[in-house]
């Protein structure tokens, strides 16, 4: 199981590759709610500072969140983890 999940955010597609950034979380001792809870935090924040000036920074936002936390969540090794980012 892995103990660490980086999200890699995907803000990445949308600003340019020297301005993305990545935030680890642990997963150890969590249960797969806590670190979806997590990640989506780290998503948040990494997402706003991604859309900065957008017309549509609302929506952008919320689209490049959702997207990390599915992408991020998938990548684990975790089958607990990887199902939670299929709801």
């Amino acid at each position: 199981m892995n103990r660490i999940v980086i999200l890699a955010a995907a803000a990445a597609l949308i600003a340019s590759s020297a301005s993305a950034q990545s935030i680890r979380v642990s997963t150890e001792g969590k249960s797969p709610t806590q670190v979806r809870a997590e990640v989506f935090q780290a998503a948040r924040k990494v997402c706003q500072d991604a859309v900065p000036g957008s017309a549509y920074r609302v929506e952008e936002t919320r689209a490049c969140v959702d997207r990390a936390v599915r992408d991020t969540l998938a990548q684990s090794h975790d089958p607990s983890i990887v199902h939670i980012a299929a709801r």
